[in-house]
This record gives C-alpha cells, structure tokens and sequence, in this order.
C-alpha cells in the first residue's frame, strides 16, 4: 500500500510555508511517499471553530485517504535535515505515532505564561471529570506533552479514531465551559486526549522526528537565548522561531542545518 505525508494551509501561504512544503515534497519523493498539500481546505470548517487547527485530522476521517497505509501528517514549520533518506514510515508504529516534548514538561513547571503546568492539572482534571480518562505522566508526576505537528496514523489506528472519538464541537466546549485557555482546546490537547479517550496502543517515536529551536521564553539575554534539542539523530527540525515566518529557504536551510554558534552569519 501507499503511504502519504499530508500538510495545510489556511489562507495565503507566505515565503516560510512555501519552504516547508518544497521541503517536505523533496523528502517525500527521496522515500517513495507519496505527498498532498491542501491550500485552502473546507473540511474541518464543517467541524470545528478551529478549522486552521483541526483540519490535521482530515486524512483520519475522510474517505478519500483510506487506500493509503500509514499517512503522516506534518505542520508547513517542519523540516527534514538536509538530504535525509531515512524513511519515518519505517518505523514499527502499533496505532499512532506520535512525538513527546520533555523539554517543556520541564519548562512549563515555571513559566508565568497561560501555559504552565498548573493548567495542565485543571485540563487533566477536566478530563477525569467528563470522560473518565487520566492522562499519562511523565516520571516526575508531571503531564506528558505530545506534539501534534509531526503525528502518524496507521489504517488500525484511522478505524479506531473514527469509532471511539468524540466530535471536535464536544471537546472544545467541554475545555472552553471549564474555563481553561484557548491553547487547550485546540488540536494538539485533543489529539493528547483522544489517545487515551479512544483507548490506542500509541507508540512513542524517537525525538529525532520532532527536534526543535525556538527561543527560551524566560531568557533575558541579548540575543535571546535558543532552545535547540537537534542532536546528531536528528531527522526533522521544528522551526519555532518567531522571525521565521517570513524567511526564505536559505535562512531556513541555515537554522536547520547548521549550529547555532553560526546563525549570526544570517
């Protein structure tokens, strides 16, 4: 069967979004995979009040991708390092795939943002509360973080989610009526919820697919401060940088591929 890496956009894309298409379009042909990006889609309009964030679930739900074996969706911010062969459909993923962010299960026990951990528990307890379902720890008690950006679905786990999730409408209403942030009810919480609400055998795929830089939020440093968690396994670069968005492919091919000691060369 075919395998398919599936991105979006709502509205116009820009320099960035262009890139990480281009980008991931290239990674695709060098595994053999087959690669859709959708401009403007409607179908998560029918759905949600989120389109711009729920239309990542389109290819779980629509009828048109289940000839397709695993589907990897991926955010246009997404970039595989340069010339990389690997094939992420390789992997032995049992459901779904997903990555997890321990770097900001730490950062979020002392953050002033409305993002913090303190807002996990409310979101946690919101869950016990309406759908009986604890969400998963990390070793320090603390709640695991899964990404939505780089997440693959498996024709097992497609089935399941379409049998055992709750409608998008339900969730977001159930998250807003509590009180908690707008960040909660959007895609990537849903995704962390349905994991455990629609009862999946989820596997954890190695950090190397979801790398990250993004500067350090409590940095007071001039220039800010990086968070960067590429190694030397590193296989895809998730670009957070808050400058990034209007910056062509070289400035991106340098972030992605190069230390951090020489992005002052930009």
């Amino acid at each position: 069967m075919k395998n398919l890496i599936y991105q979006y956009w709502l509205g116009n894309p820009g320099t960035a979004v262009q890139h990480g298409v281009d980008n991931m379009k290239a990674y695709a042909k060098r595994i053999g995979a087959e690669h859709e990006f959708a401009k403007d889609p409607i179908w998560a309009k029918k759905y949600s009040q989120y389109p711009e964030y729920y239309n990542s679930f389109e290819p779980v739900w629509e009828e048109r991708f289940q000839d397709y074996d695993k589907i990897l969706f991926v955010d246009t911010d997404v970039f595989a390092v340069d010339r990389l062969t690997e094939n992420i459909f390789d992997q032995d993923v049992r459901e779904i795939g997903v990555c997890d962010e321990p770097h900001k299960e730490m950062s979020r026990l002392t953050t002033r943002g409305p993002i913090n951990t303190a807002q996990d528990e409310r979101w946690n307890r919101v869950m016990v509360k309406n759908y009986g379902k604890e969400m998963p720890r990390n070793k320090a008690g603390n709640m695991k973080i899964f990404n939505s950006g780089v997440v693959i679905y498996t024709p097992e786990g497609r089935a399941k989610a379409r049998k055992n999730w709750i409608p998008f409408r339900e969730y977001i209403n159930s998250v807003k009526s509590a009180g908690l942030g707008r960040f909660y009810a959007l895609d990537q919480n849903y995704l962390h919820a349905m994991l455990m609400i629609g009862n999946h055998d989820y596997t954890l795929m190695h950090s190397g697919w979801n790398s990250y830089v993004h500067y350090d939020g409590e940095s007071k440093t001039v220039p800010r401060a990086v968070i960067d968690t590429r190694t030397t396994e590193t296989k895809f670069v998730h670009v957070q940088l808050r400058s990034a968005d209007d910056r062509d492919a070289h400035w991106h091919d340098i972030i992605v591929n190069r230390p951090v000691t020489e992005w002052k060369k930009l």
